[in-house]
């Protein structure tokens, strides 16, 4: 009788460890994955629409276009910050869908970006993502800050021309490109004409102070 009644104790304490674990948002990858499959066809499709749309030189079709990217980018953030505040970085994520985490994190202000930087430089140690995406970000809340990249992966455009940021210690970009696993520069310019059919002109000696008053405004 009284192995009876441990069995179904046992039963009973197995089922409700179960039932906690399917609760246990943090434990359920299969809706995360779910869900950051669905973020990463937003941010990828309405940043597609925005590069054709930009290549019409249509200001007013820009602006509404990226007034809604910006809104689905907070939505995105919303979602991605109270995941990481939760449950650290999940595990079992897809790579793909470790890579949406990181375009989350990049597409957001430069406070959230800083926020989760140590984060992302951590999983990228670990193997979980590529270290190019943590190259990409550094390099994105560097021009946010008004400061030189060190990886030659940002850009900006003033009317039909896209234009290199500058870079910090050009001498040694080939030897930094190659150790965050990014193509050689010249590859990278090429692939980002096509990307915004547009003419991308890379001046090295170009500063900080140039590059933004070719913007107009101090990036922060």
């Amino acid at each position: 009788m009284i192995n009876k009644k441990l069995a179904l104790l046992a039963l009973i304490t197995l089922g409700a460890r179960m039932v906690f674990a399917q609760a246990d948002p943090c434990a359920d990858t299969l809706q995360i994955n779910t869900k950051l499959k669905a973020i990463r066809d937003i941010d990828q499709n309405s940043r597609a629409e925005f590069i054709k749309v930009m290549a019409t030189n249509d200001p007013q079709k820009t602006k509404e276009l990226a007034l809604q990217m910006r809104a689905a980018d907070k939505e995105n953030q919303q979602y991605v910050s109270a995941l990481l505040d939760k449950c650290g970085w999940p595990t079992g994520l897809s790579a793909e869908n470790n890579h949406t985490m990181f375009l989350v994190i990049d597409h957001a202000d430069v406070a959230y970006m800083d926020k989760y930087f140590a984060l992302l430089k951590q999983q990228a140690e670990l193997g979980v993502v590529p270290k190019s995406d943590l190259a990409t970000l550094q390099d994105r809340i560097l021009l946010r800050k008004g400061e030189r990249q060190l990886y030659g992966t940002q850009t900006f455009k003033t009317g039909p021309i896209v234009n290199v940021w500058p870079i910090e210690n050009v001498d040694r970009l080939a030897e930094k490109r190659k150790a965050m696993g990014l193509e050689p520069m010249d590859e990278y310019i090429e692939s980002v004409k096509k990307a915004y059919h547009a003419e991308v002109v890379w001046d090295k000696n170009l500063t900080v102070q140039e590059a933004q008053q070719k913007l107009g405004k101090k990036l922060q």
